[in-house]
């Protein structure tokens, strides 16, 4: 009994492993470690707003999400939920914009096989800063390299600017 119960435990385990979604062959590798995914992100993110974004869908699993949070009209914090789709769909609105995203200062906590990024970016259009902000960065180690599973995203305002310790 206890044979059959370690053995159907092992077998769900690789069911479960070969399940795990794998990174599209887009021909963008996946950062071997978390110090990778800013450098990933920026490329990912920058160039012209209706660019293919296959790096992109590469780098986060197909179930993140992003999460940009703000401030609405009375003061009070709101945000609003996207999928990767959304995301991409809202950015190649923008036509041929050159978009570029740099994060500036980024701190890392890692715990085995899932990381936290927390940095902070500027935004540029056409060649133009539009924003700053901080985003917070989950990830986490699949086979192929480290991927991203969601990010919440708070851009500055008048009422909330970057700290000191998070700029360069």
């Amino acid at each position: 009994m206890l044979r059959t119960l370690f053995s159907a435990t092992i077998l769900a385990g690789v069911l479960a492993g070969s399940a795990m979604a794998q990174a599209p062959d887009a021909g963008c590798a996946l950062p071997s470690e978390p110090k990778g995914i800013p450098t990933a992100l920026d490329a990912a993110i920058s160039g012209p707003a209706d660019k293919d974004r296959a790096c992109m869908e590469a780098l986060l699993i197909p179930e993140a999400r992003m999460m940009f949070v703000s401030l609405g009209t009375d003061g009070a914090p709101t945000y609003r939920l996207e999928t990767l789709d959304d995301w991409i769909a809202r950015v190649k609105a923008r036509g041929h914009a050159m978009l570029e995203e740099k994060q500036l200062k980024f701190h890392i906590e890692r715990y085995g096989n899932i990381a936290h990024l927390w940095s902070s970016y500027a935004l540029y259009s056409d060649g133009k800063q539009v924003g700053r902000g901080i985003n917070s960065i989950q990830a986490i180690k699949e086979a192929g390299g480290w991927r991203v599973v969601g990010i919440m995203v708070q851009a500055e305002s008048a009422t909330a600017p970057l700290p000191k310790e998070y700029l360069p």
